[in-house]
């Protein structure tokens, strides 16, 4: 089954007028977070993907988590930086179901899922696992067909930021500070950074669920040319 439109859907999202070069900080990390964004839909472009119920979900929510970030970047460059970071949470979390859904999720959750919005079906998708929950199953999945650095990578991304991006999202004193002193450069650099990490564990999902090897070998060595846009725990 060929998703190639719906890469190219965010390719058309990501053109824009050209604009001569910026020295900013901030405005060379989005380009450089734009560019990268274009290398890993590059990488998929084209690509057919696992049609089962299984895959079809997560190829879903790996969309969602890539919506996510270049929204997060828009409001980034449109200095809106509070807002941006709560739409990390929001990528965070789109990412989690996308690889629990691949790795460690039962038939029936994704049944669930995959039916037809009512007020059933949505009631009954209310009693899936939490964030927490579902990297807790995707480790007790590690082995063979579950790599333990998928789920290392968002046991990591959870310890360090989950209470940050609770205080954002739901109105505490991390955004009322940043409202009233102002968002740092270096703190913008950071969540950039950090979301950058999250897109790329997006494009490897997807690059997962091709079961093509011509797609998910490039798509595994592409951190190092990005190393200055990605966190620590990717470069």
């Amino acid at each position: 089954m060929t998703r190639s439109p719906t890469v190219s859907e965010y390719d058309a999202c990501m053109e824009a007028p050209q604009q001569e070069p910026s020295d900013e900080p901030l405005e060379v990390m989005l380009r450089r977070s734009d560019e990268l964004h274009e290398a890993l839909l590059q990488l998929l472009d084209g690509a057919e993907f696992d049609p089962s119920p299984r895959g079809e979900a997560a190829f879903g929510m790996c969309s969602v988590a890539l919506e996510h970030g270049l929204s997060l970047r828009a409001l980034m460059a449109m200095g809106l930086a509070t807002s941006a970071v709560g739409l990390m949470r929001l990528q965070f979390e789109a990412l989690t179901r996308a690889m629990w859904l691949q790795y460690a999720a039962s038939d029936l959750a994704i049944e669930k899922l995959s039916a037809p919005l009512t007020l059933q079906s949505e009631q009954a998708a209310k009693n899936l696992p939490s964030a927490s929950e579902m990297i807790e199953q995707i480790g007790k999945r590690v082995g063979p067909n579950v790599p333990a650095a998928a789920h290392q990578m968002l046991a990591h991304f959870k310890d360090v930021s989950w209470h940050s991006l609770n205080s954002f999202v739901h109105g505490g004193i991390h955004p009322l500070r940043r409202q009233s002193e102002g968002f740092p450069v270096h703190l913008a650099l950071q969540i950039l950074r950090n979301s950058n990490g999250l897109l790329t564990m997006t494009a490897m999902t997807l690059a997962v669920l091709t079961w093509d090897e011509a797609v998910a070998k490039p798509m595994s060595k592409i951190q190092p040319a990005f190393a200055d846009c990605l966190p620590d725990l990717l470069k």
